[in-house]
């Protein structure tokens, strides 16, 4: 059997990707930028930032972080605090978190989703000690699909001690269709304690370059700047994420088609009986095992390496994608 990924006779629905490459205008500043290859990126990301504080209004470029996909925006963020000390987020939600408290020596402190398999941020708060350095909040989370509205995430922040970060996750944010949302950008423009953190490889298609950014007031982006490893965005994913995020009115009809497309299956996963947990995600967590997806030509995540026995993470893909996972269900 060929290497997950390579073989056409399956549809790989496991690593919530955008379905569809890189958009045209992106694909077009790649081949534009490869004769110069030979030469160093801007160490700063100029163009990049300057892009990512257009697309945020009130947002300038002194507001702005950069990183090897939000991940080490993440990181670099959790490096400017003192250790040890603790780290506090909801579970199940993305692995990557405890592996970078105990690259940096914190301790991770996870705190269980409701029975709704949701993240309530009076939960969180009460996690909270004298050792407690910062909270993450995955929002959308990740696996669930579940998600704290802006009221709450401000509640959150509000009741944090000082010294305390709320670092907010916002990976999957353009798919999220309910109104009750709205990003955290302006609140992490008006206080020192709020960083949020995103991805271009999830509605941009640009997975494979590794580049994400964050958002947070200009102490906090100044000193994680500082700490940032140097040059790590390279020059292919600055100019792809530059031009992808100037296209911002195709993205979003990207994320239209993943939230229709995620609807029909919901719809599909109801009308076959199956429990799922209704998602703002661009996948669906849902009680029917990866082995059954598979044997109809479909690669799902195997819901329990994600802490949900027996269920499986479903990626939107594309509608012939979607078919197949569909007709799995038969």
């Amino acid at each position: 059997m060929a290497a997950e990924g390579t073989d056409d006779s399956y549809a790989k629905l496991t690593s919530n990707e955008l379905a569809f490459g890189p958009l045209p205008e992106a694909e077009a500043a790649l081949s534009e930028a490869l004769p110069r290859a030979n030469r160093y990126p801007d160490s700063h990301a100029s163009r990049l930032r300057q892009a990512v504080a257009d697309a945020n209004p009130r947002t300038e470029t002194c507001n702005v972080l950069v990183g090897n996909g939000s991940s080490e925006v993440l990181l670099n963020v959790l490096q400017l605090l003192p250790v040890p000390g603790e780290v506090v987020y909801g579970w199940p939600s993305f692995s990557l978190y405890p592996s970078v408290c105990a690259v940096l020596g914190m301790t991770a402190k996870e705190v269980a989703l409701t029975e709704e398999q949701e993240i309530k941020p009076e939960a969180l708060l009460s996690a909270v000690t004298d050792r407690t350095r910062a909270v993450i909040l995955c929002n959308p989370n990740n696996p669930s699909g579940t998600f704290v509205g802006l009221d709450r995430v401000r509640e959150l922040a509000d009741g944090l001690p000082d010294g305390v970060i709320l670092i907010v996750d916002e990976a999957y944010r353009e798919f999220v269709d309910d109104p009750s949302y709205n990003d955290s950008h302006t609140l992490a423009l008006e206080r020192d304690n709020v960083v949020m953190a995103r991805t271009f490889s999830k509605a941009h298609g640009l997975a494979g370059l590794r580049v994400g950014y964050g958002i947070a007031s200009e102490r906090i982006a100044d000193y994680a700047e500082r700490v940032r490893f140097p040059v790590s965005v390279n020059l292919v994913a600055q100019v792809a994420a530059t031009a992808s995020m100037h296209a911002r009115e195709k993205v979003v009809a990207r994320a239209e088609f993943v939230i229709r497309e995620r609807n029909r299956l919901q719809e599909a996963f109801g009308d076959a009986d199956l429990e799922f947990i209704p998602s703002q995600g661009n996948f669906v967590m849902v009680r029917f095992s990866a082995a059954d997806f598979e044997r109809s030509g479909v690669l799902v995540r195997e819901g329990e390496a994600l802490g949900y026995p027996g269920w499986s993470r479903v990626t939107v893909g594309d509608s012939d994608e979607n078919d197949r996972a569909v007709a799995a269900l038969a």
